[in-house]
């Protein structure tokens, strides 16, 4: 009994477990057919964008992929920018379908795990279906230069409100605002769609960039006040006495015309840009400098001559208050006025310049006690027009005070020198020749000045001398101690190196055909000493000249000289200026000289004599 029970267990078991062999087995050989069936071909399910590529071979799926990639060359992407509408490729974008890597992303569907999960996803996919995702490579350089394309279409720079003139009339001009694209959003948003392998339709983001200057409303608004009314520009006047007296109109601009003095500036108030108008004032400028000369008044110091008997200043000529035109100021006149819409009349800003020296300046203030030095030049043989012309120029110089430290300028008193002034025509020595002009003997008070000026130790600046030696200027201190002027490029100038001012004083002596330089001052121990001049390098002259009187007035048959022949020369002394014992001018006085030829000036039918350089008119 015992041993039919056991068998009676064990036949069922045996049962049961040839069948799971049987289903497991079978199961186990079904996949292996399976597997072996679909071996290099897509599993069942498996679809590329709808097309179903089950139990097709790579060749056959290269074949799908690639009829999809013509979808990237069509026009798929309808983009909207701002006020217009734009349809582009993917492959616009640098977008495409790689129909190897997609054929390979088929084929690896339930392919590259482990068994079990192989097996789930093939059976998945034959249950489910499995779509593919083709494989859509990105050029992002194409992409980005694709999308700057299209942001410079939408590029629109904001306008500022601004106004313009017309005919004299103020026109507004609204602010308008600009664009943008955002590229960097359009750039995510255009490469989604173009990898995406269907038909999209964007709205691209774009920036609204407001205007700096929203409104012109008050630029413009000072701009019509500008042009409310004329612009009267009036003259300050003055009589004898610098009493004012009425002013007079020196020009009026038209309010239709003001628009071209206006000037459009930006400025930053509480960090908003605002639009100002202003006078142009540079374009205005040369129109009221014009004016100076009718304002213009040279200020003079009093002048002076000393009282040798009690030490004290006698005054010869007033001081005068001077005059000039403050250009800037009457700028910001008119300026200011632009403000005015009633009334607009501007008077040129005239500033008042004082003298130094003022008429009742006294000996004690100045600082002039003793006379310092003096020099006299001598000039007899001399024409009635040089000696006028000495007296004339040596006449501008007299009671003159320098200030302690000054430059003495022998030009900025000199003048003009015309026959308005008082000058006749004389011989006046011009580049290479003596000629008849006016002004001849002018430098007999430039070279007197001169010898003043070294007598008294006072450093020259600037000294010339004359092109070729000249007897006038040797009779005194002996030859090499002239000076030549002629202005405005000659000058004659020194220092006033004391802390005293210096007054000069001239005297012409039509009798003795003389002209003396005093200067006056304050002696503070200098002496001043000279060597002998000496003379070098001579040159002898050539011929005489003989040429055609050119002012025809010399009679036939006749010849007239009118210049001296001269050697030439290098002449040179030394001065020593000293005080206390220490040296303060150690110098030497040089002077060179070109040789000169006596010049004839001869009338019709004369004949030179043999051995003379004739010359021609021309």
């Amino acid at each position: 009994m015992e041993l039919f029970s056991r068998r009676a267990t064990f036949l069922p078991a045996l049962l049961v477990a040839i069948f799971v062999v049987l289903v497991v087995g079978g199961a186990l050989g079904g996949v292996v057919v399976f597997e072996t069936q679909y071996s290099g071909k897509a599993f069942p399910g498996v679809h590329l964008q709808d097309v179903d590529l089950s139990g097709m071979t790579p060749e056959e799926i290269f074949q799908v992929a690639q009829a999809k990639s013509t979808f990237f060359r069509n026009p798929s992407i309808k983009l909207k920018l701002a006020d217009h509408e734009v349809v582009l490729r993917p492959v616009d974008f640098g977008a495409g379908l790689d129909p190897a890597a997609t054929t390979q992303r088929a084929l690896d569907v339930g392919r590259g795990a482990d068994l079990i999960t192989n097996l789930r996803v093939q059976l998945n996919a034959w249950w489910y279906g499995t779509q593919v995702a083709p494989v859509v490579l990105m050029d992002d350089n194409s992409a980005r230069a694709m999308v700057n394309h299209l942001a410079a279409d939408v590029q629109r720079d904001p306008r500022n409100a601004s106004f313009t003139f017309s005919k004299g009339v103020v026109q507004e001009v609204p602010a308008q605002s600009g664009a943008s694209l955002d590229v960097d959003t359009s750039l995510a948003l255009v490469e989604a769609a173009a990898t995406s392998g269907q038909n999209a339709v964007l709205t691209l983001p774009v920036i609204d960039i407001p205007p700096q200057i929203a409104s012109a409303a008050p630029a413009a608004d000072a701009a019509r006040r500008v042009v409310a009314q004329d612009l009267v520009i009036m003259v300050p006047r003055w009589d004898a006495n610098d009493n004012p007296i009425a002013s007079e109109e020196a020009f009026t601009i038209r309010a239709s015309d003001l628009a071209q003095f206006v000037n459009i500036n930006q400025e930053v108030v509480d960090g908003q840009i605002r639009l100002t108008a202003t006078l142009q004032r540079e374009k205005l400028r040369p129109m009221i400098e014009k004016l100076a000369p009718a304002v213009d008044k040279d200020v003079q110091d009093a002048r002076f001559t000393f009282d040798d008997n009690n030490g004290t200043l006698v005054n010869i000529a007033p001081a005068q208050i001077g005059r000039k035109l403050n250009v800037d100021a009457t700028l910001d006149a008119i300026q200011a006025s632009l403000s005015n819409t009633e009334s607009r009349v501007v008077s040129l800003v005239v500033d008042t310049i004082q003298p130094a020296v003022k008429s009742d300046a006294t000996a004690q203030q100045l600082g002039i006690t003793h006379l310092l030095a003096q020099a006299t030049t001598y000039f007899a043989g001399s024409t009635a027009a040089r000696m006028t012309n000495v007296n004339v120029a040596a006449s501008r110089f007299q009671g003159l005070v320098i200030a302690p430290h000054a430059t003495f300028s022998f030009n900025k008193y000199l003048g003009d020198v015309s026959t308005d002034d008082g000058y006749e025509e004389g011989l006046v020595i011009v580049g290479d020749r003596t000629i008849t002009g006016v002004g001849g003997g002018v430098c007999q008070v430039s070279t007197t000045a001169y010898q003043a000026a070294l007598r008294a130790g006072f450093p020259i600046v600037e000294r010339y001398p004359h092109g070729y030696r000249v007897g006038y200027y040797e009779r005194g201190m002996g030859p090499g101690f002239d000076a030549t002027v002629y202005s405005p490029y000659v000058d004659l100038k020194f220092v006033n190196d004391s802390d005293s001012y210096l007054l000069i004083e001239t005297y012409f002596n039509r009798a003795a055909v003389t002209l003396t330089f005093k200067f006056y001052g304050k002696p503070d121990g200098r002496q001043v000493t000279f060597t002998k001049p000496v003379i070098s390098d001579i040159v002898q002259h050539g011929p005489d000249i003989y040429e055609p009187d050119p002012d025809h007035k010399v009679p036939a048959g006749k010849a007239v000289q009118v210049d001296w022949a001269v050697n030439g020369a290098k002449i040179v002394s030394h001065r020593t200026v000293t005080r206390d014992g220490k040296v303060l001018i150690d110098e030497d006085l040089v002077s060179k000289y070109v040789p000169w030829q006596s010049v004839y000036n001869f009338g019709p039918g004369f004949v030179p004599p043999a051995g003379s350089e004739v010359r021609t008119n021309g």
